[in-house]
């Protein structure tokens, strides 16, 4: 399972690093999509948002390559994976060539965070109490022990 996880980690970071870094360093011609998904693109375009999903995916990509903060950064490129299988599936047609490429990026991230879930496990308490800055952690519950 190791070795599995190390290859969706490569796979995802294979392709946010040039996909993120193609943005601020022309690498190969970027995509500009056709129908609605090229409305998409110019609205994010003329709005400036296109320079966060890029910074996005760059930092998630070597994130997630490095192992740095890398069940924070899964978290905050889930919005991006989703949109770029959204342009590449819905928007762009699900018979277009591109729709394999969106389902993985999305596949790979879901993959990923469902990897690093202990990390996640603490956000999900039914009834979670606010600790002060600072505070120790608090003692863990004792295990039974096994007959």
């Amino acid at each position: 399972m190791k070795y599995a996880i190390w290859l969706v980690r490569l796979i995802f970071a294979g392709w946010m690093i040039p996909a993120g870094l193609n943005h601020f360093v022309p690498l190969f011609p970027q995509p500009q999509g056709s129908g609605l998904s090229g409305e998409v693109f110019k609205a994010l375009f003329d709005s400036h948002l296109f320079d966060m999903v890029k910074a996005v995916e760059l930092v998630a990509g070597l994130s997630v390559l490095t192992g740095f903060y890398t069940p924070l950064m899964l978290v905050v490129c889930m919005p991006v994976s989703f949109c770029v299988f959204w342009w590449d599936n819905p928007l762009s047609g699900w018979g277009s060539s591109a729709n394999k490429f969106g389902q993985a990026v999305l596949l790979c991230n879901c993959l990923l965070c469902l990897a690093y879930w202990k990390s996640y496990r603490s956000m999900f308490a039914l009834r979670a109490k606010p600790r002060s800055l600072g505070a120790p952690e608090p003692a863990a519950a004792a295990q039974p022990a096994r007959a």
